[in-house]
């Protein structure tokens, strides 16, 4: 049997380390991540473009905070889904928690065992 679960990663000390509508990568995992802050909460996404695998960590923020412009095409990718404002595709999104001892990251793993 398999099952999936939530392994936290430590990203940073704190969520001052975000600035406000831009854009900061961390790599976590093996992966490289773009993460934003926003008037909604911290998020995070995958740095590759769906699309064309540009780097979105040379993108911006959209004027209302909520999405990641790729810079290549100008396709939108929504921080709380992934999903594209137009056309199809999404970019793969991760949970983030701010906590007392700092913030962290939800990467999913797949462990196999008996008896879960």
């Amino acid at each position: 049997m398999f099952r999936t679960i939530i392994r936290w990663i430590r990203i940073a000390d704190s969520e001052d380390e975000f600035p406000l509508g831009k854009i900061t990568v961390r790599y976590a995992a093996g992966r490289k991540l773009c993460l934003a802050k926003t008037q909604e909460g911290l998020f995070a996404i995958e740095e590759k473009c769906p699309h064309n695998g540009f780097s979105l960590a040379m993108g911006w923020c959209t004027e209302d905070g909520k999405a990641i412009v790729c810079p290549l095409h100008r396709y939108v990718f929504e921080f709380s889904t992934g999903r594209a404002r137009s056309g199809t595709g999404a970019a793969r999104v991760f949970p983030v928690e701010v906590r007392g001892d700092g913030v962290f990251l939800g990467v999913e793993e797949h462990e196999w065992g008996l008896g879960f």
